[in-house]
């Protein structure tokens, strides 16, 4: 029996053969993935481009302008302020327009926590009129003081301001605002001709010295003013005055020429120079601005503006340097030579002064003393001593006692 396969009857099917056309087709171009290089260039290209297509705008628009520090002719310091919520700024110029009622135009405002607003204004005749209306005005149980900032630093009163809305209106205007003249820091009510006379002269110097350098260390320009004016090598510049001045009070001695010489920490330069504009500028960046005093100082003198403060001063200051004879001892006219605005710029006005408002400062002989100090009663005594031939004066000496009240002197005996 004849046997076959199934795979004899499987038929043979035809190979299928690919269409292959006459024109060959062109080969498919394969796409390279870039590398982190390639991608870099593009990139960089890209941006190129893009810099080199722009061109520079030169467009300058009114808000860049309006808000350029060269436009502010007047700025005012606000002391004693409350703290303010975040949009500050707002607040402080709805106050104003709701306390002003004018048209007044303020170019900036700029908060310096604690206690400090400053107002840059573009009229100085703007300024004034907020000065007179917030100077003294209580404003959440704060009681605002309000200063006139020059450029170099310093503060002024109502009566500058005046000055500079004056001479704004003038060909002066400008060199007032810019101070670039020397300004006249000396009131003569404080010395005799002689010391005036050589007051100058040594400010003359001081200012010399300084044009030739940016700045120059404190205690180094001390020294060289002493050697200057020392009375111990007889020279034409000599002087016990200044000598004296030096070694008593050097700080408030320097202090009397702050419109044009500067102390900014342990150096020392000229108001006009561009180290100190600097150093404002990074002062004012920083939040604060160290002040040259002594250690005994609760304030400096030029910032004292109401009766308390001066009281405060005068004690801490009798108490570091006793009794002065409004006279003959140098730190009581340098004090009153160093306080600005209104107050008495002479010794013996002074001293009239601090007896009106104050029980604790007593006048005898022309002497000033402390009547509350241990110290200051016993020279009382012995300044009283030297008088004793006249025993018919009374002296009323607001000296303590048990009950309080004031006792009156008749004799020295009594003491």
């Amino acid at each position: 029996m004849r046997t076959q396969t199934f795979s004899s009857f499987r038929t043979t099917l035809p190979k299928k053969t690919r269409h292959v056309n006459a024109s060959p087709s062109p080969t498919p171009s394969v796409t390279q993935k870039p590398s982190s290089q390639s991608g870099w260039d593009y990139w960089a290209r890209v941006y190129s481009e893009d810099s080199q297509n722009s061109a520079p705008s030169r467009d300058v628009r009114v808000s860049d302008m309006l808000s350029s520090d060269t436009l502010v002719r007047a700025k005012l310091l606000f002391l004693n302020v409350p703290g303010l919520p975040t949009a500050h700024k707002n607040i402080i110029l709805n106050l104003i327009k709701k306390e002003i009622r004018e048209d007044i135009s303020i170019q900036d405002v700029v908060v310096v926590p604690p206690g400090k607003w400053f107002l840059n204004f573009y009229r100085p005749e703007d300024a004034l009129k907020v000065f007179k209306v917030f100077n003294g005005f209580n404003y959440r149980g704060h009681t605002l003081v309000v200063r006139f900032c020059y450029p170099d630093g310093t503060y002024g009163d109502e009566t500058a301001l005046t000055e500079l809305v004056q001479c704004s209106n003038n060909a002066k205007g400008r060199l007032f605002e810019q101070r670039e003249i020397v300004q006249d820091t000396l009131s003569s009510e404080c010395w005799t001709i002689a010391e005036y006379e050589v007051l100058q002269k040594f400010e003359t110097e001081l200012v010399n010295l300084l044009k030739t350098h940016a700045y120059l260390p404190y205690h180094n320009v001390l020294q060289s003013m002493r050697t200057l004016f020392s009375n111990r090598i007889p020279s034409a510049t000599s002087s016990i005055f200044i000598s004296e001045a030096l070694t008593q009070w050097p700080t408030g001695f320097i202090r009397m020429f702050n419109r044009n010489v500067k102390v900014v920490s342990n150096t020392m330069c000229l108001s006009t120079s561009s180290y100190y504009t600097q150093r404002i500028h990074d002062s004012a960046m920083e939040g604060g601005c160290s002040v040259h005093r002594n250690s005994w100082e609760p304030m400096v003198p030029e910032d004292i503006r109401s009766d308390i403060q001066l009281i405060q001063y005068i004690h801490s200051f009798l108490g570091h340097f006793g009794p002065q004879n409004i006279d003959i001892d140098a730190p009581i006219r340098i004090l009153a030579q160093s306080l600005r605005g209104t107050w008495p710029k002479s010794a013996e006005e002074l001293a009239s002064l601090l007896t009106d408002i104050s029980s604790g400062v007593a006048i005898v002989n022309r002497v000033l003393y402390l009547s509350s100090n241990p110290v200051h009663h016993e020279k009382i005594i012995d300044n009283l001593a030297t008088y004793q031939d006249d025993c018919t004066d009374v002296y009323f000496l607001p000296l303590s006692s048990l009950d309080g009240q004031k006792l009156m002197i008749v004799d020295v005996e009594d003491l």
